[in-house]
């Protein structure tokens, strides 16, 4: 069944579609996502590379290390999504540029050894000290 939701960037000149059916959403606690989001935590989701689609690519990038490009709207600045060197084969967003975030849940927590000791683990979510066990390895610090 698929489950097409749209999603992109604050000023809408960056814009996106997915089928979030499959779909894997983490809480990755390394503290490259934590600079990088200027947050606790990023929430992604993971779906195949064939099930997203941009409708108006973002026109800015970064390599903040040499495991990732991070595609970001130069207008308005929203981060939009994760391309690691290592998974080509699957498009990671970050979960928060959704239009309708109403029916995410968070499957897994990675790197849970930097998260910060007032957040609480989030309940249901499976939890991993870095990301060597997790269904879906992210490479990070």
């Amino acid at each position: 069944m698929t489950i097409l939701k749209k999603g992109g960037c604050i000023c809408r000149k960056a814009r996106y579609e997915i089928d979030l059916s499959n779909v894997h959403t983490i809480a990755c606690h390394c503290t490259e996502c934590q600079k990088h989001i200027g947050a606790p935590f990023s929430i992604f989701s993971v779906v195949p590379k064939r099930q997203f689609k941009w409708l108006n690519e973002p026109n800015k990038s970064i390599a903040i290390s040499n495991k990732a490009n991070r595609l970001f709207c130069g207008h308005c600045g929203t981060y939009i999504k994760y391309e690691g060197v290592t998974t080509p084969h699957e498009a990671e967003i970050n979960a928060m540029t959704l239009d309708d975030t109403s029916s995410l849940t968070v499957d897994v927590e990675i790197f849970t050894r930097s998260r910060l000791e007032w957040v609480a683990p989030l309940k249901g979510a499976a939890q991993f000290e870095t990301t060597e066990h997790s269904p879906n390895k992210k490479n990070g610090n």
